[in-house]
């Protein structure tokens, strides 16, 4: 009779002590900090001890759980472990310590297990790459032009300030105005997909000039955008790129240095001063826990009432809103008075809007198809920066958008023709 035996390794048991720490530290900041500053939000301080005992035991069967998915491949365990980080931890809490109703944390719980499948599932890939000597030609070429109409539109037409994260409102304002049509494909195109996965390209093929030729695109795209996220991205890029020889030390580093940050968040903000915390309160409320807030009121205005994706592009010719305005409007006008405020939603809330728990199921496991098929592919590992990127992207934004606007689709393609090289791969 065989026996089954379980090894734990030293690695795998420090990633999630990690993980559970960085739990901890944002438990801290929304009992000390979201829940009174961001009150009138929707933050509410009222705890539920039997959903914070409820919320523990899920979050390590969810830890047990990713043992299976460990031992199989590293690429796909780093994306588990930052699917807890932004989707599980922050929705748990909401849950428990601000005792709302329990679908947006069972969805996320259901995305989370859907995505264990991923290991087992692998895509067989033709080869249709372009012959080596040409890659680089083609991914400058391709850079080039798409940017030329951009440059033609915007011209010089920067403020310096923008680049200093100052008069970022005012620079997007502007950028609004002009942003139109084909131009917005390509603008996104360029910025999320395009220029990210060309400097990758060069810094593996150690092409300096090349990376500071795409590394100011990057920031002549952020100036006349003020899009934070194109800010951001050179620098995840270069992070995950430099940080760590492989994916579980790039994960490690990354996860280290966020629970290091959490910890120095309170001195940077005493030193800074003002009336609200930027660091421990406005950074931290806006990556982790407005888009559970927002998660939960998409479940809350749509429940028992699918949207049928009536404002998605050629399907809205058949179905037609309900409501005139678009919905992200209409979320913050009844929900924070704000109606020229847009409130994002990702792949989950998304999921909700437009089939209810059905379409909870259906993209948790097109997610889990995209990145079985992102293992597949076995790309360079500093590439992994790109894929943090568009994890956060799904995040914020529905799932048909972050495939055209936010460039997956166009990555895809990329990957087949360009990006990928058995040579390379580590």
């Amino acid at each position: 009779m065989s026996k089954f035996k379980i090894t734990l390794t030293k690695e795998f048991l420090i990633l999630n002590a990690l993980i559970a720490l960085i739990y901890v530290a944002l438990e801290l900041y929304y009992h000390n900090v979201i829940s009174v500053i961001y009150e009138y939000m929707g933050f509410k301080a009222d705890f539920n001890s039997g959903k914070y005992i409820i919320t523990k035991i899920v979050f390590l069967l969810l830890l047990a759980l990713s043992y299976t998915i460990y031992n199989r491949t590293k690429f796909l365990y780093s994306i588990y472990l930052l699917l807890l980080f932004f989707f599980y931890i922050p929705n748990a809490i909401l849950f428990s310590f601000s005792n709302i109703p329990g679908g947006p944390f069972v969805s996320n719980v259901f995305f989370i297990c859907v995505f264990l499948i991923t290991p087992y599932i692998k895509f067989p890939l033709p080869n249709i790459g372009i012959p080596q000597q040409y890659k680089g030609i083609t991914l400058i070429a391709l850079s080039v032009i798409l940017l030329i109409p951009i440059i033609l539109t915007f011209k010089l037409n920067i403020n310096l300030k923008t680049l200093f994260l100052s008069e970022i409102y005012e620079t997007r304002e502007n950028f609004s105005k002009y942003l139109d049509g084909y131009l917005a494909y390509l603008y996104n195109f360029e910025a999320k997909t395009i220029i990210p996965a060309a400097l990758v390209f060069f810094m593996i093929r150690k092409k300096p000039l090349l990376i500071g030729l795409f590394i100011l695109i990057l920031l002549y795209l952020f100036v006349i955008s003020g899009n934070k996220l194109v800010y951001f991205t050179p620098m995840i890029v270069v992070f995950f790129y430099y940080v760590g020889k492989d994916y579980m030390s790039q994960i490690t580093y990354f996860l280290l240095i966020t629970l290091c940050l959490f910890a120095l968040f309170p001195f940077f903000d005493a030193y800074i001063g003002g009336p609200k915390p930027f660091f421990g309160g406005i950074f931290i409320n806006r990556f982790f826990f407005i888009p559970a807030l927002t998660t939960h009121f998409y479940f809350d205005f749509f429940n028992g009432h699918p949207f049928y994706f009536a404002e998605t592009h050629f399907i809205n010719h058949f179905i037609k809103s309900p409501y005139d305005m678009p919905v992200g409007f209409l979320i913050t006008k009844v929900y924070w008075g704000a109606p020229t405020a847009f409130a994002s939603n990702g792949i989950i809330s998304d999921g909700f809007m437009n089939l209810g728990y059905y379409g909870v199921g259906l993209f948790s496991v097109i997610f889990a198809l995209l990145f079985s098929f992102f293992n597949s592919l076995n790309l360079h590992k500093g590439f992994y920066g790109i894929f943090f990127s568009y994890i956060y992207i799904i995040l914020s934004a529905p799932l048909l958008t972050c495939f055209i606007t936010g460039g997956i689709f166009l990555f895809i393609l990329m990957s087949f023709t360009i990006l990928s090289d058995k040579k390379l791969i580590n």
